[in-house]
């Protein structure tokens, strides 16, 4: 008897188990939600200076929104983030730093996976901020532009810069010192080069007027004496 008992627990225990495990999707329902999770459209907005618990600043932090996300699709964020996501109608928000994301779309239906959105995340130029930009136009000189995917060093960044200061004639005061010093000694020696028979001239004139009066006065002195 209590083996009985036994097999017909077993049965109830597995009848509802089963009822409780998702059924497969067929391959027209994964295709019409596959469909729809292509409405999705994903934007990302910069937070500018954030500064974190620890008090450090950061300026790779995004606002990143996802919109027209059906009922019946959830979506797996990898990598695993502790960020807190922010759901409104069919939205997504939740800030993300720099880097590549990929958007796991599932079914709520059938748990199955329906598609994936891969999103990338651009790298703030901290570069873009120094005083050493202004005036640079950002689509010439990416280096001082607002995003910027590759690591410079300091000194690589001022050499450049100041290259293309002197290419494109740009006024900084921001340059380096010596820089700004070179500037000056050849604008002046530009300036005499451009000038130079006008000073020819003007040296030949006053000297001929130096030796007229000089004349003139000796003459004179002679008169008296006779």
């Amino acid at each position: 008897m209590k083996k009985i008992l036994c097999f017909v627990f077993m049965i109830i225990v597995l009848s509802l188990y089963s009822t409780c495990v998702y059924a497969d999707c067929t391959t027209e329902e994964i295709n019409s939600l596959k469909k729809e999770t292509e409405k999705i459209k994903i934007t990302y907005k910069h937070l500018g200076e954030v500064t974190r618990e620890d008090g450090s600043i950061n300026y790779n932090d995004f606002l990143v929104t996802a919109k027209n996300i059906p009922n019946d699709v959830y979506v797996h964020l990898y990598p695993m983030t502790d960020s807190n996501f922010t759901l409104k109608d069919d939205s997504l928000q939740i800030v993300l730093t720099s880097g590549n994301w990929v958007y796991n779309l599932y079914s709520s239906k059938c748990d199955d996976i329906i598609n994936e959105i891969n999103v990338h995340i651009p790298t703030f130029n901290i570069y873009s901020l120094d005083p050493l930009c202004d005036g640079v136009d950002e689509n010439l000189f990416k280096l001082c532009g607002k995003y910027y995917e590759y690591s410079v060093s300091r000194e690589d960044f001022e050499r450049r810069v100041n290259q293309y200061h002197l290419i494109h004639n740009i006024n900084n005061s921001s340059s380096l010192p010596e820089d700004k010093n070179n500037n000056i000694f050849d604008s002046v020696l530009r300036f005499i080069r451009d000038y130079l028979v006008y000073f020819i001239i003007l040296f030949g004139v006053i000297f001929i007027i130096f030796g007229i009066s000089f004349y003139l006065k000796k003459r004179k002195n002679k008169n008296v004496l006779e």
